[in-house]
């Protein structure tokens, strides 16, 4: 009887132990190098720059917006004349050559986006991207390596392009395209870069 208590109490400690670990799975690491992107004032707005499928014809209208400390990123898709995108960019300080990851926090609308870094290699100006969804009304924070982000260039993925490197990168942004009409409102309060340092 003795042993078979304390058989159990240790499977109790190691699964309270694994359920502590993950609870804590966002703290185990420690951030430097870090560029935080948040949105107090007017100027952080105007250094937002949306491009619309209309330069391809289409008919897609995004626009860019601050509200009680928030960048909002909304609009409407349309896909007659071959449109069905919009995007928004920032331009970047430089980057310390140690950063590693990004982390956005958003709410969004049930739609997924595509978080997207302008990079220039060997002289071209590439696009890399990841994907996320949203749920809609909800707050959430994503976290992505740049090693994961897919490099593409006039929308066609590059396969053997370099892995993302943040000193390369000069813009940040986001990007939704979709083969239905819709509106759409992507909110972002924090855009976050940052090298990971294992504690």
């Amino acid at each position: 009887m003795v042993i078979k208590l304390i058989v159990m109490a240790i499977i109790g400690l190691f699964y309270s132990t694994l359920l502590f670990a993950d609870s804590l799975n966002e703290q185990t690491y420690m951030k430097k190098n870090t560029l935080l992107i948040t949105f107090d004032n007017k100027q952080n707005l105007e250094e937002w720059e949306v491009t619309n499928d209309d330069v391809m014809g289409g008919l897609s209208l995004g626009e860019a917006q601050l509200a009680n400390k928030t960048f909002i990123f909304s609009g409407n898709i349309s896909t007659e004349n071959y449109g069905g995108f919009t995007s928004v960019f920032k331009r970047l300080p430089n980057l310390a050559k140690g950063i590693d990851a990004i982390n956005i926090r958003i709410n969004g609308d049930g739609n997924r986006y595509q978080l997207r870094v302008r990079s220039v290699v060997m002289g071209y100006d590439i696009a890399y991207k990841i994907d996320f969804e949203t749920k809609m009304g909800k707050v959430e924070n994503h976290t992505f390596n740049l090693a994961d982000f897919s490099a593409s260039f006039r929308g066609r993925i590059i396969t053997n392009a370099p892995i993302l490197k943040a000193t390369t990168i000069s813009h940040v942004g986001f990007l939704l395209a979709t083969k239905q009409p819709q509106s759409f409102s992507l909110s972002v309060h924090a855009i976050e870069f940052y090298e990971r340092v294992d504690l």
